[in-house]
């Protein structure tokens, strides 16, 4: 179930990224998603191999279900709040490289 909706939402954000691109960051929402489809998938296949490939790949119920919504909505939340700083304007500092230290400190 982790797979089946962690896919969804990535094919989700990646078809609002193709129709709107340049809109309200979709294009890192759509990344966020892949990659925890992605790790999802390696997951799966990495326990299901050590139990020796017995057994369901996927797991349907209510605890899995639950379980995937705990690891879509930090993504979201994240992914909000980096667009309200966008919006905002909110710029955040780039650490002052070495050549920088030592311009400021004479």
């Amino acid at each position: 179930m982790w797979l089946v909706i962690a896919s969804i939402f990535a094919l989700v954000a990646t078809y609002s990224w193709i129709n709107s691109p340049g809109k309200n960051r979709n294009g890192q929402l759509a990344l966020a998603f892949w990659a925890l489809t992605f790790m999802v998938f390696v997951d799966h296949v990495i326990g299901w191999l050590l139990e020796g490939g017995e057994g369901e790949f996927l797991e349907i119920g209510l605890e899995p279900f639950v379980l995937s919504l705990c690891m879509v909505i930090p993504i979201l939340a994240a992914w909000e709040m980096f667009v309200a700083f966008d919006k905002l304007g909110v710029k955040f500092v780039k650490p002052a490289s070495a050549k920088d230290a030592k311009a400021v400190e004479e």
